[in-house]
């Protein structure tokens, strides 16, 4: 069956102005025809759609969850998912040695597939309120890349992820993970000078908050440049 429906600008010779022209050819070749008034006509085929949107529980959310999107498809979670966790004193471990350090407002980005971390990227934020035009600054100790600002996870087992409130797990196994100079460069992880990392930890065991005059731009951008990937 064939159907084909005609609006016509001169409207039919001036006859039924607020219709279509509906013609329906059976599989036997018969031909049937008549004018629909327009409103019912896309009332009609309004109902006649299936809409392909399903809706998933999102389940708890991380404790600094600030957007993302996620899907379920076969129910295996799927999803990009942007977390930024105010500053504040740390305990971390930079080779054999612990120390309790401030460390800036962090921003972790993580893409999520069939429920593993596909890709982190961690960057710094100044300030306390975060809009579109907030500034990505480097990650200012190691083991984050300079040039993508993805993690390097070294030997860690990252669990499944199963529901978004796991990523409060993730967020903590990367400040407790130990350190090493990997990634880490004077003057572009920080402002300062010093020729490894420790010099850095040594510095900043005596400060109460991060000093945030030593972050560098990472030349990413703003905040809003990085959420454009959630679309």
């Amino acid at each position: 069956m064939k159907t084909f429906i005609e609006f016509d600008d001169e409207n039919f010779d001036g006859q039924y102005c607020h219709a279509a022209h509906v013609r329906v050819i059976d599989n036997c070749g018969v031909i049937q025809e008549k004018y629909v008034d327009i409103k019912e006509l896309l009332q009609a085929l309004s109902d006649s759609t299936v809409s392909e949107n399903e809706m998933h529980r999102i389940g708890k959310l991380p404790q600094h969850y600030y957007d993302g999107v996620i899907s379920r498809e076969g129910g295996i979670l799927n999803g990009k998912i942007v977390m930024i966790v105010p500053k504040g004193k740390r305990h971390t471990v930079y080779e054999n040695t612990k120390y309790h350090i401030p460390f800036p407002t962090m921003l972790f980005y993580f893409e999520i597939v069939d429920e593993r971390i596909d890709k982190t990227m961690v960057y710094a934020l100044k300030g306390k309120r975060y809009r579109e035009n907030s500034v990505l600054y480097n990650y200012p100790f190691g083991n984050v890349s300079l040039y993508a600002h993805t993690v390097c996870w070294g030997s860690n087992t990252l669990p499944k992820i199963n529901d978004l409130q796991t990523l409060d797990v993730i967020c903590s196994l990367f400040y407790d993970s130990p350190s090493n100079n990997d990634y880490y460069t004077p003057k572009r992880s920080s402002s300062w000078d010093y020729s490894n990392l420790r010099g850095v930890y040594e510095r900043l065991k005596d400060f109460e908050e991060f000093p945030e005059e030593i972050l560098v731009p990472s030349g990413s951008g703003s905040l809003g440049q990085l959420l454009q990937n959630l679309e």
